[in-house]
């Protein structure tokens, strides 16, 4: 076994836990079936880890938001401008099924848990809305246009909707149903942004 530092094994181990909850789901993830995924002895794992829900926690640190590119969009309509930036979030989120249902799982887990899993939980769901928020801020400085409520609500609401598109679609896995609802929802919001009109 190569010897690592303690912070390579860290990430090691945080892989190898991600590995198995994708494949098996979070509760097959053990400190036993974890350590046996990433080839170390039991004791490894509580020495860098401390605890199940530090490494739990590790896993929800590991995940990162979804990278929401609107550069040159204000040079498209609204509507395509809005499409093409829901289609791009929704390859990415909806890369890998077993994936997301991971997310999802662990966000439920850790709402259950105490006060620092909670915390945890809070940050997995404020690193997506800041995404989106900055995404939605950038494109409406960029057309000199103001939103019609208040962004951080309205980053919420276009989380909401993808959660509920992503949630059924792990479910059907109906590429085309999930890709026509993110794609209404593109025109609406298209809608609500242009009533507001230019800035004076």
């Amino acid at each position: 076994m190569p010897r690592l530092s303690a912070q390579d094994r860290r990430v090691e181990l945080v892989d190898a836990t991600v590995r198995v909850a994708v494949a098996e789901g979070l509760d097959a993830a053990t400190v036993r079936r974890i350590a046996k995924e990433a080839g170390v002895p039991l004791g490894t794992v509580h020495y860098c880890f401390g605890s199940k829900a530090a490494l739990i926690g590790a896993v929800a640190d590991s995940i990162k938001p979804p990278v929401i590119d609107v550069g040159h969009l204000e040079q498209l309509p609204t509507h395509e401008a809005l499409l093409a930036a829901f289609r791009a979030y929704w390859q990415q989120i909806g890369s890998d099924r077993r994936r997301q249902l991971l997310i999802y799982e662990l966000l439920t887990h850790l709402a259950r848990g105490d006060e620092d899993e909670r915390r945890i939980a809070l940050q997995l769901i404020d690193h997506t809305y800041g995404a989106v928020l900055s995404a939605l801020e950038r494109y409406a400085a960029d057309l000199g246009r103001s939103l019609p409520v208040d962004a951080g609500v309205l980053a919420r609401l276009v989380i909401a909707v993808a959660d509920g598109v992503s949630l059924s679609w792990i479910v059907t896995s109906d590429d085309a149903q999930a890709q026509q609802v993110m794609d209404l929802f593109a025109q609406l919001l298209a809608g609500a942004l242009d009533a507001t009109g230019e800035q004076a």
